[in-house]
């Protein structure tokens, strides 16, 4: 059974969703760590674990640490 997702990778998810229109998918993580008042590395290790457990596919990293390119996946109907 898989741990419900804390409030940072709630706060995470909500913001990649809520974002990834206007940014062509990228995501500055640094929009997170203001909204929680967490570090950034606390906000990109709830990426991280995000892509772990399927939510969102991290496509590209950019040079710069705080941006992140995030897709969603297709929703898989397979029992």
């Amino acid at each position: 059974m898989k741990k419900p997702l804390s409030s940072l990778e709630t706060a995470t998810f909500n913001t990649i969703l809520d974002t990834m229109q206007e940014s062509d998918g990228w995501l500055d993580m640094t929009r997170v760590s203001s909204r929680t008042a967490r570090h950034l590395v606390d906000v990109r290790q709830a990426a991280a674990r995000l892509a772990r457990y399927g939510f969102v596919v991290i496509e590209e990293r950019a040079e710069d640490e705080r941006w992140l390119k995030f897709s969603i996946p297709e929703p898989s109907f397979d029992d």
